[in-house]
Parts: C-alpha cells; structure tokens; sequence
C-alpha cells in the first residue's frame, strides 16, 4: 500500500525554471493559497498564474460577475486578484496542452527522476523533488539554448 501525494510547482515561462515547488499528502486549497503566498513573499511575485480547473478552487459552474465588470470562473479566481493582485487565468477544459510548458516537466520529473525509487515518506518525495528541480535549473543542458548550459 502507498501513500498518495499531490505536488505543485511554479514554472516561470520565459527561463523554463522552476520558480517554486512543494508536495502534500493532502493539499486543499488553504495549502495552495499558503503555497501563492510563500512565491509572492520574493520581491514582486507573479502578475499571472495559470492553472488547471480543480475542484478545490470552488468552481462557480458560469462565469460570477462582480461589480466592476470582472468576471470569474471560481472562486480562487476571485481571492487572487483582490488578495494577492494576480490574475488568475484557468485553462480551458479539456485543453491540458494549454500548460504545455509546465505539463511537460511534470512528465520529465516523473519519467527521469520518480519512476526510479519508491518512496517510503512525503519527505523522501520532498528531497528527491527538490534535488531533481536543481539539476533541472542549472546542471541539464538547454536545448534552447543549444545544449549549452545555464552559466
């Protein structure tokens, strides 16, 4: 039997790096606003996140008008423009190549680095995560770049 564990990373589109990341074996919503809090803390934080349409960020079902024009699809939507000042911008459904970038770490992260242990706590996860997202960062070669790596 094995514990089931969610993660949730924070990918900055313009480098491909890996900004933020964390795992929980029961993450709600209360853990990802705690989570938006922590990458807002360094300096200016993110004027956008996209993000995938999950049941724990309240879905409305329609778009829910406010008074000043806005609308929004739920209401995680709602707390991070008026909490944190970032506009919240869910992917369509059933369009997961919408965060294409972010989708393929996840299967780079899980294919190069997960598949390879099992894992005996969150901690365990935690630390592996944490030493695969430094190579990622700094060590592997960019094809962007040309296979050069980041200086």
């Amino acid at each position: 039997m094995g514990i089931a564990l969610q993660g949730l990373g924070w990918l900055e589109i313009e480098s491909r790096h890996i900004v933020h990341f964390n795992v929980s074996e029961s993450p709600g919503l209360a853990w990802v606003k705690q989570q938006i809090r922590e990458i807002s803390s360094y300096g200016e934080g993110p004027r956008f996140l996209v993000h995938d349409n999950d049941g724990i960020f309240g879905q409305f079902g329609r778009r829910k008008k406010q008074q000043a024009g806005k609308s929004y699809r739920c209401a995680f939507d709602m707390w991070l423009e008026k909490t944190m000042g970032i506009e919240g911008i869910p992917i369509p459904y059933g369009a997961p190549n919408a965060n294409a970038r972010l989708e393929r770490f996840n299967l780079t992260l899980r294919v190069e680095a997960l598949d390879h242990f099992t894992f005996i706590c969150e901690k365990h996860v935690y630390r592996v995560c944490k030493n695969y997202i430094r190579y990622y960062n700094h060590g592997r070669p960019s094809q962007a770049l040309h296979a050069i790596p980041d200086p």
